[in-house]
C-alpha cells in the first residue's frame, strides 16, 4: 500500500519532522509499505486564497501535493500542537483541496508537543478534520509528549520504550488502511 505521511510543521528545525521522519522509517523498513513523505515547512504554501481547480496561479509543489495524496491508500498527519489546536499550515494545505482526495481513507493523527501530554487537543481537532475532508480515523491517536527526549534531531528514537506506542499505533492503522484498501479493490 501506498501511505503519505504529511509532516505539517513550518517551523525552522521544528520536532515534527523528526517523528515524521521516523515513522515514514517504520512503515517502509518494519511493514513494507511505500510511503511518501510531505514536507509542508519545505513546500511552504501561501496563504489559501482558491482551491486547485479555480485558483489562477497555483503554488509551486501544490499539484504534486495533490498527486501524492489522490495517490496515497492512507495518510498520516503529523502536527505541533499550537495554542491547543493543530498547525495552521496543515489546515491551509488540506484547504487548497477539493476534499475528494481525501474520502474514505484513514488517516492516522499524530500529535506533537514539547510538554508532557502530546498535544492531545490538537489531536482531538484534526480528528474533526478528518471527518470534514470525508476521511476515516480511528480512536487510537499517537501523542508524542516532550518529543525532544523522545526523538534526536535526525529522527532517531532515543526513548527506547516508546517504541511499544508506536508499534500500537501503526498496526491499528494498517490494519484500518488494509481493511478499507481490500473492501475498495472488491
Amino acid at each position: 500500500m501506498n501511505i503519505v505521511v504529511i509532516s505539517a510543521s513550518t517551523r525552522i528545525n521544528n520536532n515534527t519532522l523528526r517523528v515524521s521522519k521516523f515513522l515514514a522509517e517504520q512503515l517502509v523498513t518494519f511493514h513494507k509499505q511505500e510511503v511518501n513523505l510531505l514536507d509542508l515547512g519545505a513546500l511552504r504554501f501561501p496563504v489559501m486564497e482558491e482551491v486547485i481547480p479555480k485558483h489562477p496561479n497555483l503554488p509551486d509543489g501544490l499539484i504534486e501535493f495533490q498527486q501524492a495524496i489522490v495517490n496515497a491508500d492512507g495518510a498520516l498527519f503529523v502536527s505541533p500542537e499550537y495554542n491547543g489546536s493543530f498547525s495552521p499550515s496543515l489546515k491551509n494545505a488540506v484547504d487548497y483541496l477539493k476534499n475528494k482526495e481525501f474520502t474514505r481513507k484513514p488517516i492516522g493523527i499524530v500529535s506533537i508537543s514539547t510538554g508532557s501530554l502530546g498535544g492531545i487537543r490538537g489531536a482531538l481537532q484534526m480528528q474533526q478534520l478528518v471527518l470534514g475532508v470525508g476521511g476515516y480515523s480511528f480512536p487510537q491517536m499517537l501523542t508524542v509528549g516532550n518529543v525532544t527526549a523522545k526523538f534526536d534531531e535526525a529522527g532517531l528514537l532515543l526513548d527506547t520504550a516508546y517504541q511499544k506506542n508506536v508499534d500500537g499505533f501503526l498496526s491499528e492503522f494498517l490494519f484500518l488502511t488494509e481493511a478499507i484498501y481490500n473492501q475498495q479493490r472488491k
